[in-house]
């Protein structure tokens, strides 16, 4: 599985680390906004679960991240040539209504033949986040449509919904897991929604079980859909800011298991086949979140600097990585089309680190990939301004935050292999202020396929 008027932005360092050595610097992508946006070329429908014209090119959504800045969901479509930015939707999600969003996967929820875009909005002056469905077709996504509301199996008030997309059954049609308020408890329990949904966002059925711990979720995380087995989900616990364990619910032909398998501690996850067998595997790691509290600076020694791959197949015992330090997110692929999909974990101001699959598992052969966003200073008035004790302390601050990170994968092109997108976005600090700006490399891992600024957007 593959589990504006346009100017020359600032010139970024960009570095190709690996065994063999290290790339020359090259420019950071330059602004797309010379060029209208357009709708994309009409597609007649498929099973990608990626695809949201449904012309046979995966798609790429991403929300900004500045919650002072107008809410916008971005959709960039594939063609035989990757990702295109001038092909693309930008959705204003404060027109609906949103304070802030964020997207949370896609899947063909009403079984038309085209993805559908699943956020998580909070409507202006809301308690809770409510899920939603942006409709894909011929066209993509039309930006005037209001999203339809998800129809959980009861609201509770001041309770936030959120979920992820999956096919839980394995019968093709997309469905959404959540986490619902347990009733007079502070726990949480977890709800299955089956689809197809109705354009009204109900779904066809729907089922309600105990969820496993004693916090409340803090995330999901489901196998990517396929359309030949059901996917599997994870989920997290929720968190005091250490690493907490996680749970594993198998995927089957009547819908998620009753028994979830407890797994290692560890906030960072990603499902994939690393082997290459045709079963999910899973992977779960350090984040580097510390709670902070006197003698809990530091985690247990098989939780800390620890990565631990679970695999599907009978009889396969763990794959343990020690001294990996921390993996801030994970995205699995296979980028260079062996069959065996391969992992992507950023390692924050170190870049992204690629681990590679093989019939034996993941393989950590060294391989670092450094992609930098640009470099901003300081104003006089910011530098005397500055929350911090000492200006260089927020100039240090920024430049660690430079790192693009892994955001997904996918085949945006048709070749058959999957690519990996790697993403910069404006660091919410003083130098970045009210910027919505984000770059973006889109990789097999060795050379970049294609790049773009949103810049002027």
């Amino acid at each position: 599985m593959k589990i504006g008027n346009g100017t020359a932005v600032m010139v970024a360092i960009v570095l190709l680390l690996g065994g063999c050595g290290t790339e020359p610097g090259r420019d950071a992508p330059t602004s797309s906004s010379s060029t209208p946006a357009s709708a994309p070329a009409a597609g007649k429908g498929g099973d990608n679960p990626d695809d949201i014209n449904g012309d046979g090119f995966a798609d790429l959504v991403f929300s900004n991240r500045n919650q002072e800045t107008p809410p916008d969901l971005t959709i960039v479509y594939g063609s035989k040539d990757g990702l295109n930015p001038q092909t693309r939707t930008v959705v204003t999600t404060a027109d609906f209504g949103f304070d802030h969003v964020s997207n949370a996967g896609t899947a063909d929820m009403d079984s038309d033949g085209f993805a559908d875009v699943l956020i998580y909005g909070f409507p202006v002056g809301a308690y809770r986040g409510v899920l939603h469905l942006l409709w894909g077709g011929p066209k993509g996504v039309d930006p005037d449509a209001r999203p339809t509301v998800i129809q959980p199996p009861f609201l509770e008030p001041n309770s936030s919904y959120a979920g992820v997309p999956g096919d839980f059954d394995g019968d093709g049609n997309g469905d959404l897991a959540m986490g619902v308020p347990r009733k007079g408890t502070s726990e949480e329990d977890l709800a299955v929604l089956y689809g197809p949904f109705t354009r009204e966002g109900a779904p066809r059925r729907h089922t309600t079980q105990p969820g496993p711990g004693d916090w409340p979720f803090s995330h999901l995380v489901a196998g990517r859909i396929d359309g030949r087995h059901a996917t599997s989900l994870l989920v997290h616990s929720g968190t005091d800011g250490g690493q907490m364990p996680s749970w594993l619910f198998e995927g089957g032909p009547d819908g998620l298991s009753r028994d979830a398998r407890e797994l290692n501690a560890g906030n960072s996850s990603a499902f994939g086949d690393f082997d290459g067998d045709g079963a999910d595997d899973v992977v779960v790691a350090d984040d580097g979140n510390r709670n902070g509290e006197p003698g809990y600076e530091t985690e247990p020694p098989q939780v800390e600097g620890v990565m631990t791959v679970y695999f599907g197949g009978a009889g396969r015992a763990p794959q343990v990585f020690k001294n990996i330090r921390f993996a801030q997110s994970m995205v699995a692929g296979d980028y260079d089309g062996d069959g065996q999909d391969d992992l992507a974990i950023d390692r924050g101001s170190d870049g992204v680190e690629l681990f590679h699959g093989e019939a034996t598992g993941l393989r950590r052969d060294g391989k670092v990939i450094r992609r930098l966003g640009p470099y901003r200073d300081l104003t006089p008035e910011q530098r005397t301004q500055t929350p911090f004790d000492d200006p260089e302390e927020l100039l240090d601050i920024l430049n660690k935050t430079r790192p693009a990170g892994p955001w997904a994968a996918a085949d945006y092109d048709g070749d058959g292999r999957d690519e990996l997108a790697l993403a910069w976005f404006a660091p919410d600090l003083p130098a970045w202020e009210g910027s919505v700006r984000s770059l973006w490399w889109i990789t097999d891992g060795s050379r970049d396929e294609s790049t773009f600024d949103t810049d002027g957007w």
